[in-house]
């Protein structure tokens, strides 16, 4: 039943502004109109102008407001931009490896029409220059912008610094890029998830090829988490095998001087060199590696290799491992349609670091898609359940390792094209022997927590 409204005039109903019979009085200066139709009455004096009429007819006109604006309300809700973040270097070693996981991104958000659950998506870019920077623009993330999810850690020590604030931001985030067992391992938290696979993963992948080539092994890796790491378990499987471990040197990042560890190298003499750097690093020690004349006399293989590290380089020679390979004879529908994006857009063929973003972005809209929500702990279980047709894995629910098929490559004897010159040596392998590659519960060592 509609609302009985006080006796009044239509030259008061005027001042309410929306009754369609009435409009305001012209005035000379807009700019000294009352803001609130009854801002004038309110400030006279009660026994002169503000009748128990005038009280009753405020009170419910602010009523019949309420109801009005309710709808608005919701529907301004329900078309607002969802906030995505992302943690992606701008400079430093790994720079190009962030400005193509970010185009990755990109491609992703335009196949989805840059929408999700029918609202637009805002994506919110920061820097990752450094652990402290990282996690710093982590917080700001959280606090300030208020997304529904993060993608971002291009190495280990950024990923850490971001899967630590992550966690107790109780954000939903995905690691896209960096290695260290922590971030599913001993650390991992039902709000991190990580995209690339752990250094246990590649080296057992590599050295099925690499002990082909001899079993005394040189070992070349960063001196931070990831090289360690790649160095312990590059070893392990060397040892396994019944192989002899020659020396190891260590690099800090952004080594641009090899020369010193090229000619202890040289004097060991090792049947091949195992390596575990990476962006520049690489760059840097790959083209001294030819210039010292070894390429081709003592064999290379790399743990895991950046497309944008190998693309620069004349004489490439080696066994790499890889997170994904645009000519992969495995590749589905989808990423062969996200490679022609890339060509379309770059010229060149999609790199490991786009699939990377281009994976983790899909990751992110599917699970939103699944729950019908970008509430944090609904994005967490979507994460974990979800299973996209269009999308080479998925995450495990126990530790929220992302399980894919990695591909090993290496370099092609006549290289005529720099952006094809690897072929992919375990084309062959079924999904469940990836599976078992992963690791168990006890290998991990993942106790997660609640939401």
């Amino acid at each position: 039943m509609p609302p009985r409204w006080p006796r009044t005039t239509p030259s008061r109903l005027a001042c309410l502004g929306w009754w369609s019979r009435c409009r305001p009085k012209p005035a000379d200066d807009f700019s000294r109109q009352p803001l609130f139709p009854f801002q004038q009455e309110t400030t006279m004096t009660r026994d002169s102008h503000f009748s128990a009429g005038r009280r009753r007819l405020l009170q419910t006109a602010g009523a019949g407001a309420a109801v009005l604006g309710a709808p608005a309300l919701v529907f301004s809700q329900a078309s607002a931009p969802i906030k995505l973040g992302t943690l992606l270097p701008r400079q430093g070693p790994f720079a190009l490896q962030g400005e193509a996981a970010s185009l990755g991104i990109k491609i992703a958000l335009d196949q989805a029409n840059n929408q999700v659950l029918g609202r637009p998506i805002q994506l919110v870019a920061y820097d990752e220059p450094n652990p402290l920077g990282a996690q710093q623009n982590m917080q700001k993330l959280i606090q300030e912008d208020k997304v529904s999810a993060v993608i971002g850690g291009s190495n280990s020590a950024t990923g850490l610094a971001i899967a630590s604030t992550a966690a107790s931001g109780k954000m939903p985030t995905i690691i896209s890029a960096a290695l260290a067992r922590e971030i599913t391992g001993k650390n991992c938290n039902r709000y991190v998830f990580r995209n690339n696979a752990t250094p246990m993963v590649y080296a057992k992948l590599v050295s099925r090829e690499l002990l082909r080539t001899g079993k005394r092994w040189y070992f070349l890796v960063g001196a931070y988490a990831y090289g360690q790491e790649a160095y312990q378990m590059l070893k392990k499987e060397l040892e396994a095998a019944g192989g002899t471990d020659l020396g190891v040197d260590s690099a800090a990042v952004g080594t641009t001087d090899f020369s010193s560890i090229i000619l202890k190298i040289r004097q060991a003499r090792p049947d091949a060199v195992a390596l575990g750097i990476a962006g520049t690093d690489l760059t840097a020690f790959l083209k001294q590696y030819n210039e010292f004349g070894l390429r081709g006399r003592i064999p290379l293989a790399s743990l895991t290799v950046a497309d944008e590290d190998i693309w620069s380089q004349n004489g490439l020679s080696g066994i790499m491992g890889k997170y994904w390979h645009f000519n992969n004879p495995n590749n589905g529908p989808a990423e062969r349609a996200f490679n022609e994006a890339v060509r379309k857009i770059k010229g060149t063929p999609a790199s490991a670091s786009m699939a990377q973003g281009w994976v983790c972005m899909n990751m992110i809209l599917a699970a939103i898609a699944k729950e019908k929500s970008t509430d944090a702990a609904a994005i967490v279980r979507g994460l974990e359940t979800v299973r996209p047709a269009h999308v080479p894995g998925y995450f495990r629910d126990w530790d929220h390792q992302f399980i894919t098929r990695l591909p090993v490559a290496r370099v092609r004897d006549n290289v005529t094209d720099r952006y094809d010159a690897l072929e992919i040596l375990n084309a062959d392998m079924k999904m469940a022997d990836f599976e078992a590659l992963y690791g168990t519960k006890e290998e991990i060592g993942c106790s997660m927590g609640g939401l």
